[in-house]
């Protein structure tokens, strides 16, 4: 795991955005596949993709996939698509063929399976699992990434692609990647922005020195290549 540390949170999601256009750089003319998580930093990043770096990202090459969503429609406020679409799809006139989205208003366990099929149909294999070439992850105040919650660690090492997964407070069902799934891409990005969330990100840290496993620290403690953006300064680093 590396961390790049940045003096603000716009230029942490500035040095992610370089990161990967020097990423999709390597990958020669074929197409990239990208993963996307939701949430507020989501936005923010989508806010500055179609602002800042409309003609800096081959956005043609790309293929757009999902972590996770929230099991609503697509124009539910909630919808992980949905503030992608609004922020940085229809902003950059991003084709529909490129987008492959999870159908959050269909039965989640068939969606789960349905959407699994689809990412092993759609995204190279590397030892019989699909390999993203870049996933952005976020990490939440509990400590969860994707929607992987601290009741379920037994979803960071599911051999499935997509299960559901429900959120321990609201209820709410999810669709979400397993870790296996995760940890087979080829790089995984976090952005931690925020004062708000230096306090998690010390304790993910802490976690992954002490061994102690929360889902963010096993997938940092776990991944090959994973880097961590940052405006935080984390005592001890």
């Amino acid at each position: 795991m590396d961390i790049c540390y940045s003096d603000t949170a716009q230029d942490a999601l500035y040095a992610l955005s370089e990161r990967l256009i020097v990423q999709m750089g390597e990958v020669g003319s074929r197409p990239f596949f990208l993963a996307l998580s939701g949430g507020g930093t989501a936005q923010e990043l989508f806010r500055l993709w179609a602002k800042d770096f409309a003609d800096k990202i081959e956005w043609d090459s790309i293929r757009f996939f999902w972590v996770d969503e929230r099991c609503v429609p697509p124009d539910d406020e909630e919808s992980n698509f949905g503030h992608a679409e609004r922020l940085l799809f229809r902003p950059l006139s991003i084709p529909p063929s490129h987008i492959f989205r999870i159908r959050g208003e269909v039965w989640p366990m068939r969606e789960a399976v349905r959407y699994g099929g689809e990412v092993r149909y759609e995204v190279p294999l590397h030892d019989g699992m699909p390999r993203f070439d870049c996933i952005i992850l976020g990490v939440g105040n509990d400590a969860h990434t994707a929607s992987i919650f601290p009741c379920a660690m037994q979803l960071l090492t599911d051999k499935r692609c997509y299960v559901v997964a429900k959120h321990p407070v609201s209820g709410q069902r999810r669709i979400t990647m397993t870790g296996s799934l995760i940890l087979n891409g080829d790089s995984i990005f976090v952005p931690v922005i925020g004062k708000e969330k230096c306090a998690v990100l010390e304790e993910v840290l802490r976690q992954s020195r002490s061994g102690m496993e929360s889902p963010a620290s096993y997938i940092l403690g776990h991944a090959s290549s994973a880097t961590v953006f940052t405006d935080c300064k984390v005592a001890g680093e």
